[in-house]
């Protein structure tokens, strides 16, 4: 359960990455959030990511 859940958090990271570097570029990954919400995606994701991948499973 462990590695499911830390591998869980690495993939929501890398994609807060690269929603957060596509932004420049003029790319949404999250057109299905609004727009305040959307606009701080990168930050909410990669926190829950970083959240998965420091949690203590056992």
């Amino acid at each position: 359960m462990k590695k499911i859940m830390q591998g869980i958090g690495f993939l929501l990271i890398i994609f807060a990455l690269a929603d957060f570097g596509l932004s420049y570029m003029g790319y949404n990954l999250t057109p299905f959030l609004p727009d305040g919400i959307s606009r701080f995606s990168p930050i909410i994701i990669g926190l829950i990511g970083g959240a998965l991948v420091k949690a203590d499973w056992k």
